[in-house]
C-alpha cells in the first residue's frame, strides 16, 4: 500500500514538472515571435536557472526512484528524465543560436570589434554546440543522471554567451553615437 502511494506521488511530481516545462515552452514560442530585445533577454533569463539544470541531471531522483525497487517506476522515470533533459538540452541549444545570430547582426554594424573578444566568443559557441551535442547522445546512452557536472557547464557557457549581446548592444551603441550623422 505504501509503495504504491509511493509510486503514485512519484508519478504526479514527474507529470507537473513536465507540464510546468510544457508551459514555459509555450510561453517562449510566443515570445519567439515578438522580435523585441527586452523579450529575447527575458528568455535567455528564464532559460539558464542553474537549479533547474541541477533538478534536471539529478543523481539523487534516480537514486530515489531505486529505492522503490519497482522497475516498472524506473522504467518510466528513466524515459521520462531523458526526455526532460533533451528537451533542456536542445532548447539551450536554439537559444544560444538565436543569441548568436542576434550577436552577428549587430556585429556587422559595429565599427569597433575586437577581434579577441569575437573570436573567444565564437569558440565558446562552437563549445557549447560541442558540448549539447556530446549531452544529447551520452543522455540517450547512460541517461542524464550521469552528466550533472557536463550539464552546468554548458548552462554556465551558455549564460556567458547570452550576456555578449547585450554587451555588444551597448558597445555599438556608444560606437556609433560617437559618429557624426548616425543615430
Amino acid at each position: 500500500m505504501m509503495s504504491t502511494a509511493i509510486f503514485v506521488a512519484v508519478a504526479i511530481f514527474l507529470v507537473l514538472f513536465l507540464l510546468l516545462i510544457m508551459r514555459h515552452e509555450e510561453v517562449d514560442e510566443q515570445e519567439s515571435v515578438q522580435a523585441d530585445a527586452s523579450t529575447r533577454h527575458e528568455c535567455r533569463d528564464a532559460l539558464q536557472h542553474q537549479e533547474l539544470v541541477f533538478r534536471i541531471f539529478s543523481r539523487e531522483d534516480r537514486e530515489f526512484i531505486l529505492l522503490m525497487r519497482s522497475p516498472r517506476l524506473q522504467r518510466i522515470y528513466q524515459e521520462e528524465r531523458r526526455k526532460v533533459a533533451l528537451h533542456w538540452v536542445r532548447r539551450t541549444s536554439r537559444e544560444v543560436s538565436r543569441i548568436m545570430r542576434t550577436h552577428r547582426l549587430i556585429a556587422r554594424q559595429s565599427r569597433n570589434l575586437d577581434a579577441g573578444a569575437e573570436a573567444r566568443l565564437f569558440f565558446q559557441y562552437l563549445q557549447l554546440r560541442f558540448i549539447c551535442g556530446l549531452l544529447v547522445l551520452l543522455s540517450k546512452t547512460f541517461g542524464p543522471h550521469a552528466l550533472p557536472d557536463l550539464a552546468s557547464y554548458a548552462g554556465e557557457l551558455s549564460q556567458l554567451i547570452g550576456r555578449a549581446v547585450p554587451d555588444a548592444a551597448a558597445a555599438n551603441h556608444v560606437a556609433s553615437s560617437g559618429i557624426p550623422g548616425t543615430p
